[in-house]
């Protein structure tokens, strides 16, 4: 079901939260249900504030079981008596079956479970019945509802583009990533503090977070460098300078792992950057993953859309060791 919405989430943002007021109802619909279901989230707040940008798209339920079938979220079973149909890949994936008072509308089965399908048919849905919310996904940090945490990523978006480069900004730069962090990649990096200190007080790291993720590209970070803290270091300046590969080499140990994260400010990285992190591979088979605003800002673009940072952090670590191979 995640990867799911995070593959439609760039143009369909916060689509789990559409998906999820499925959650506890049955496994098939009647055309007429989903003329229900779709009056119900159009009155839903959290639907309404987060899905604004395409939800009015589709409020004639032709136009929504389309979006469903396209998806891959819904099949369609033109009688009763019929075999239903999923879209399939291929020329003829955009076909949809034809729609009529007689179809059922059949969620696919491999999101039954997840949304704790009934095993059966919904004619209606009363005025009396509430849209449930499930966690199967769109998981969020702490207690905090969709709405603080969409605001709150909507202030760092804008803060992160207004504040001034240069160290008489430097600690609010560091709130900014140490937010980010919280916000964007509380489901792999637990246990965030600042400004930790090793045990003789000479080193300081700005952030540094736990790293017990099982899968994806945190597990390839832990089981490649040994990475059970992951150190966040950050550069409120556009121009990196070799002292700062220097520090960031300086911060890998074995007890705490071989790899660093240098958040920076300029919307580039520059070809000599590689040539520091190729030395660092070389002397202490760690890296260095750079992280520019411009990544910064699709971080949190990607959480106010309710999509997944693990295709972009992967992409970003395949360019780094492709430069330094």
């Amino acid at each position: 079901m995640k990867d799911l919405t995070d593959e439609y989430a760039d143009n369909y943002p916060q689509l789990q939260l559409v998906l999820g007021r499925f959650y506890g109802l049955g496994r098939e619909f009647t055309v007429a249900a989903i003329e229900d279901f779709i009056k119900k989230l159009l009155v839903d707040e959290d639907v309404r504030q987060n899905c604004q940008k395409w939800i009015y798209k589709f409020t004639q339920p032709d136009m929504f079981i389309r979006l469903l079938y396209d998806i891959g979220f819904v099949g369609v079973r033109p009688a009763s008596d019929s075999d239903p149909e999923y879209r399939s890949t291929g020329p003829q994936s955009s076909l949809l079956p034809p729609i009529n008072d007689k179809s059922l509308i059949l969620i696919h089965p491999t999101y039954a479970e997840s949304l704790n399908l009934q095993n059966m048919i919904v004619s209606s849905l009363s005025e009396e019945i509430d849209l449930k919310q499930s966690g199967f996904i769109g998981e969020l940090p702490g207690s905090i509802d969709i709405a603080t945490y969409t605001k709150q990523l909507e202030q760092l978006r804008e803060n992160l583009k207004t504040l001034p480069h240069g160290d008489a900004k430097a600690s609010e730069f560091e709130d900014i990533v140490g937010n980010l962090i919280r916000l964007c990649v509380f489901s792999a990096l637990t246990n965030v503090e600042p400004k930790v200190r090793n045990l003789d007080g000479r080193v300081v790291r700005d952030w540094i977070a736990g790293n017990h993720s099982s899968s994806g590209f945190w597990e390839l970070v832990r089981q490649k460098y040994g990475a059970t803290q992951v150190i966040w270091e950050c550069k409120n300046y556009g121009e990196l300078r070799a002292d700062d590969f220097h520090q960031a080499a300086y911060y890998m140990t074995e007890p705490i792992g071989r790899f660093v994260v240098v958040a920076y400010r300029r919307k580039e990285k520059k070809k000599f950057y590689f040539e520091h992190i190729r030395r660092i591979a070389t002397d202490k088979n760690g890296i260095v993953l750079l992280l520019d605003e411009r990544d910064l800002d699709v971080f949190l673009r990607h959480a106010l859309n309710g999509k997944s940072n693990q295709a972009h952090l992967q992409e970003q670590y395949d360019l780094t060791v492709r430069q330094i191979s």
